[in-house]
């Protein structure tokens, strides 16, 4: 009688297949999504924060954060979405909240109290989606795979955040005391960092392995590079205005 050996099975991370759609879905997304923001910035009056308009370009941004969410790519599970909305609504209140950059700043310019507002806002939060990231690790039972959910969650955190500097696009268009030269600059400046992630996002798309279950995940890679070049957006009007 001959006694059967188990074969060992090779080690399984659990990742699914890379995604099976062409990179051309994802782009789409990605043109449709910079339509969509730049068609809400050159609506009139949309360069005040306190008027309707700008509300509605708000409204379009935090959109993008629960789209991304639902569709997510990454592998950070729903602590790190659910840690990923609040830091990106928390960033979008510093970007509309002008009153809230008078108790850093002594000026009294709505639109440049904004801008330094949010960035300040964005630094502190990004220490707080460190430190999140790393106790949300340290409270998993079994902590296979940490590193790689530890950057996934930070990669969440971060575009979420950087998304709420879209906010600024229409101050970017509109505000009149800018000189035009530097307009042009700054504008230039995030449609290069805008293709440039569009780019790489190609790259991220090939080699991605999403959980198991996850939704069209070629709508959340869209998303992702859009989001992050909403960063540029914020410093560049910053530096508009501080020139």
């Amino acid at each position: 009688m001959t006694e059967t050996q188990s074969v060992p099975q090779p080690h399984s991370d659990m990742r699914a297949q890379a995604p099976q759609r062409p990179f051309a879905w994802p782009l789409a997304v990605q043109v449709a999504a910079y339509v969509v923001l730049v068609g809400l910035a050159c609506l009139p009056g949309s360069g005040a924060v306190s008027s309707s308009t700008f509300s509605v370009t708000g409204f379009a941004v935090a959109a993008i954060i629960m789209i991304f969410a639902f569709f997510c790519p990454l592998r950070d599970g729903v602590p790190g979405r659910v840690t990923a909305i609040v830091l990106g609504f928390v960033a979008m209140v510093c970007a509309s909240t002008p009153f809230l950059g008078q108790f850093v700043f002594a000026r009294h310019d709505a639109q440049y109290i904004s801008a330094a507002a949010w960035c300040a806002g964005v630094a502190g939060l990004l220490v707080v989606l460190v430190v999140a990231a790393f106790i949300r690790q340290m409270a998993r039972p079994k902590r296979t795979d940490m590193i790689v959910q530890l950057a996934h969650m930070v990669t969440d955190g971060v575009a979420s955040i950087a998304a709420s500097g879209w906010c600024f696009l229409p101050m970017l268009f509109h505000e009149a005391s800018a000189p035009d030269v530097w307009r042009i600059v700054c504008v230039a400046v995030v449609v290069v960092g805008a293709v440039a992630l569009a780019v790489v996002s190609r790259l991220w798309y090939r080699e991605a392995q999403p959980l198991p279950g996850a939704r069209a995940v070629w709508v959340g890679f869209g998303l992702l590079p859009v989001m992050l070049t909403g960063a540029l957006v914020g410093i560049a009007a910053l530096v508009m205005w501080l020139v």
